[in-house]
């Protein structure tokens, strides 16, 4: 069990704008009732409009969204996953990106969307991101689902990536991990090595998907309070300074 206990200014800053808000207009604002499928917050989240929002607010995170075209929290969670060391390393941002601009090409045209999985094992762990590693949990499902590691194993190779632990241990879970894709699978060393690339980039760091959903849900309250409580908000923002990536002017000329 992994539990992190973490101290985010923004946390702070939407408290601090939910009491600017009653003093201001006389509103008992309830962030847990907000409706989570807002239209004018997801138009604001594909169009970049997202200085002083949590997490979706840099510089790659700006670039990536008008192509990634979140709709709803579920799209967000992925999104502040994917800008991570773990899936950078791990080859899977432009396939991501790739990917959901052809199931929105499907979709619009009626048709279902194939998935082009490296191997067919992968399905159950990676339909969800379009067959590419975004959470820490996934990596653990494809040793598992593809390499034919047993749980204890999977951990084991979790903990020597996270933890950058010697070469060794890291060349042995290697050798393991392709001799049970083909074990299990048949599978050509060529695809077993570049699944293994694939898990090996999360040495970097990656999310886990609880992390990220917890993170995602406070981006999208955060980009709320930005479309529909903006003075209140941005008040929030300076108040609560130094944080997020903007200084004060900065949020101000956006504001304005």
């Amino acid at each position: 069990l992994k539990i992190d206990l973490l101290g985010l200014g923004m946390l702070s800053a939407v408290e601090r704008c939910v009491d600017e808000v009653e003093r201001t207009r006389g509103e008992a604002l309830d962030l847990s009732r907000i409706p989570l499928d807002d239209p004018e917050t997801f138009e604001s989240i594909r169009g970049a409009e997202t200085t002083g929002v949590f997490q979706i607010e840099s510089r790659a995170q700006m670039q990536m969204l008008p192509r990634t075209r979140p709709r709803n929290l579920d799209d967000l969670t992925v999104q502040v996953a994917l800008v991570r060391p773990g899936p950078i390393q791990g080859g899977a941002v432009h396939p991501y990106i790739e990917r959901r601009k052809q199931q929105r090409q499907c979709e619009s045209e009626s048709r279902e969307y194939a998935i082009p999985y490296e191997h067919e094992s992968l399905a159950g762990a990676l339909e969800e991101t379009l067959g590419t590693i975004v959470y820490q949990e996934q990596v653990l499902e494809v040793a598992i689902d593809f390499g034919g590691f047993k749980h204890s194993e999977a951990e084991q190779l979790r903990r020597a990536m996270s933890r950058k632990r010697s070469r060794e241990a890291i060349e042995e879970h290697h050798r393991n991990f392709i001799a049970g894709a083909r074990r299990e699978h048949g599978a050509p060393a060529e695809l077993a090595e570049r699944i293994w690339e694939q898990i090996q980039g999360f040495a970097g760091f990656g999310f886990p998907k609880a992390h990220s959903a917890a993170f995602g849900l406070l981006a999208y309250q955060s980009a709320w309070l930005r479309v529909h409580r903006a003075p209140e908000f941005l008040c929030a923002l300076l108040n609560e300074q130094p944080m997020g990536f903007y200084p004060p002017d900065a949020l101000v000329q956006e504001a304005r």
